[in-house]
């Protein structure tokens, strides 16, 4: 029970923090440095956050794995938009994979909303709309 809170916890952190670092990029004046590192922090814990749940799953089992397939595709679409948005911005072929992971996206949050009934899900529908919306924008 305390290891789902925590890690409920950490998941809710990571996607609190993904979406200031997308608002800054369209707000601010652009600066290499800072998209650098953000980028970099937070990929580095969506990482950290990946191989602990994997492990701990390998080793309790105590999610259900289409909750482990939601949040594992939630950070992994994080991670490429960010990836395309400040870092690589012209680069085709990190294009298309940020699509393709923003579709498998909303599928696995598609399907847990409505064969699944976890509520929790529909944010992850707007969310794959949203990073839609903003890949298609910009």
């Amino acid at each position: 029970m305390k290891r789902e809170y925590y890690l409920e916890i950490y998941f809710r952190g990571l996607t609190l923090i993904f979406w200031p670092i997308i608002i800054y990029k369209w707000i601010f004046i652009p600066n290499t440095y800072i998209e650098r590192n953000s980028f970099l922090i937070f990929t580095v814990l969506a990482i950290i956050y990946i191989i602990n749940i994997g492990i701990l799953q390998i080793k309790y089992k105590f999610l259900d794995n289409i909750v482990i397939y939601y949040r594992i595709s939630t950070l992994i679409s994080f991670i490429l938009t960010l990836a395309s948005f400040l870092l690589y911005p012209t680069n085709i072929t990190l294009m298309w994979l940020k699509l393709l992971s923003i579709f498998i996206y909303f599928y696995i949050s598609f399907k847990n909303v409505y064969n699944h009934k976890i509520e929790e899900c529909v944010v992850g529908m707007i969310s794959a709309v949203l990073l839609l919306v903003i890949s298609i924008c910009y």
